[in-house]
């Protein structure tokens, strides 16, 4: 059927979302969590804040028994790990030594899995810029204040991306047709923009969900998720559309009109001109090496980018880089969660 372009106006009959499936759980279990912390009122306060949240919740207070826990029942929707828990339970430990045992504990699991979404509580720090990790631990969230404000925005991403990971290819083709019947019904009001605009900008919204209230997308998860991604993009093409109606298009001869001496000038010959292709060039070259820069103590990361850049395709990125499957998933996953965190 064809479905008209049509500016300003809300379209008589807007496309139908996407059929929803029931939901389906992504461990086994409704929402689990691995929780390892030493100190008793905190272990009391984190499970209980999870619990709350809807999560089955399996504590530790030694990384051996963390590490146990996980190769028993992981994979866990959540990881939380005290950032200076003991290595075994009951061990006496000098307060004067900074203990590890923590970091140690997110990089063994993740060296089971690396898909694996963790945070580290290092509430005896600072910030997060003081607390000692290897490159390969830098793209761990880590939370140094156990306020609700700050450890929600974290568990709502994590739950976010493993979400986006789930989703089948029949959901992806499905989401992807809704996406372009809005970008159809919007017509010239989208101002190019195209469907793969619109699904990343709700994927986008729903990635930084709680951490920014204004521009975040709450995820419910009381409904399914597609559910949830279908009413982002139906939110979005609503405000695309609004714009479109307050930023008229004019036609060149519209915006034409005669000075007193009867030359005929436009507003549009105060418009700069575009970049020359060198001068873009050289533009979008400083927004590589922006990025890039982000990802300086990242080796792996840095490489997938540089393939990126240089248009190369995934089976190209993998097979030149030396990564699994797997692997170039979870680089990709880091690369996201950073890019979306600046």
């Amino acid at each position: 059927m064809h479905l008209p372009s049509l500016i300003g106006n809300a379209p008589p009959n807007p496309p139908d979302p996407p059929s929803f499936p029931p939901p389906r759980s992504l461990t086994g279990s409704p929402k689990s969590a691995l929780l390892v912390e030493d100190t008793e009122c905190l272990s009391s306060f984190l499970r209980r804040y999870l619990q709350d949240e809807g999560y089955v919740v399996r504590t530790a207070a030694s990384s051996e028994e963390g590490l146990r826990l996980y190769r028993d029942f992981g994979p866990f929707n959540i990881v939380l790990i005290n950032y200076c828990v003991p290595k075994r339970e009951g061990t006496a430990t000098d307060p004067f030594e900074p203990q590890t045992h923590g970091i140690d504990l997110a990089l063994a699991i993740r060296a089971i899995n690396s898909a694996q979404g963790m945070i580290v509580a290092a509430i005896s720090f600072r910030s997060a810029g003081d607390v000692p990790r290897p490159p390969e631990a830098m793209d761990i969230p880590l939370l140094v204040d156990l306020g609700v404000s700050q450890l929600r925005p974290l568990l709502e991403k994590i739950e976010v991306d493993r979400a986006i990971n789930a989703l089948t290819s029949a959901e992806l083709l499905g989401l992807q047709q809704f996406a372009k019947a809005l970008i159809r019904l919007l017509g010239r009001a989208a101002r190019g923009k195209d469907w793969e605009d619109l699904l990343g900008e709700a994927l986008y919204r729903s990635l930084i969900g709680a951490g920014d209230p204004q521009s975040g997308r709450h995820w419910n998860r009381k409904i399914p998720f597609m559910q949830h991604l279908a009413g982002a993009m139906r939110s979005i093409a609503s405000v695309w559309k609004r714009q479109g109606k307050e930023q008229k298009t004019y036609l060149i001869s519209e915006l034409a009109v005669c000075d007193s001496d009867g030359q005929e000038h436009s507003a549009l010959d105060n418009v700069a001109a575009p970049l020359a292709p060198i001068d873009q060039r050289l533009v979008e070259k400083a927004e590589e090496d922006r990025i890039l820069a982000i990802f300086e103590d990242d080796p792996e990361a840095t490489l997938v980018l540089r393939g990126w850049i240089d248009g190369l395709r995934k089976n190209e990125i993998m097979v030149g880089v030396g990564l699994s499957a797997r692997r170039y998933a979870a680089i990709v996953n880091r690369i996201r969660l950073k890019l979306a965190a600046q």
